[in-house]
C-alpha cells in the first residue's frame, strides 16, 4: 500500500500562508487583501491546494494545516487514532 499523499506533499510557502489564513476562518476577500493579492489568485491557490491534497473543501485544508502545523508527537498519536502509549486507561465509573 503506497503513502499517504497528504503526508508526503509540501505546500509552497504561499500555499501556507492561505492554508493559515483559511484555518483562522478568512473569507477570500480578506485573505486576498492580506496577502495582497486579487480573490480570483485566492481561488486560484485553494483550487491548486485542493487538487494536490485531494481534498474537497475548506474546511479540510484547515484539517491539513493543523496537522502539519501540530508537533510531531502529537501527529503521531493521532496517526495511531489517538491512542498514546503513556496513557493509562480510563477509570471505570462506580456506581453509588
Amino acid at each position: 500500500m503506497s503513502p499517504d499523499p497528504k503526508h508526503s506533499i509540501t505546500p509552497t510557502p504561499r500555499e501556507r500562508d492561505l492554508m493559515m489564513l483559511i484555518a483562522r476562518g478568512m473569507q477570500n476577500k480578506n485573505i486576498a487583501y492580506e496577502l495582497k493579492i486579487s480573490e480570483n489568485t485566492v481561488r486560484a491557490h485553494i483550487g491548486n491546494i485542493m487538487r494536490k491534497y485531494r481534498l474537497q473543501n475548506r474546511t479540510q485544508i484547515a484539517i491539513i494545516f493543523a496537522l502539519q502545523a501540530a508537533p510531531p508527537s502529537l501527529r503521531r498519536n493521532l496517526a495511531n487514532g489517538g491512542r498514546n502509549s503513556t496513557t493509562a486507561a480510563p477509570a471505570k465509573a462506580v456506581a453509588q
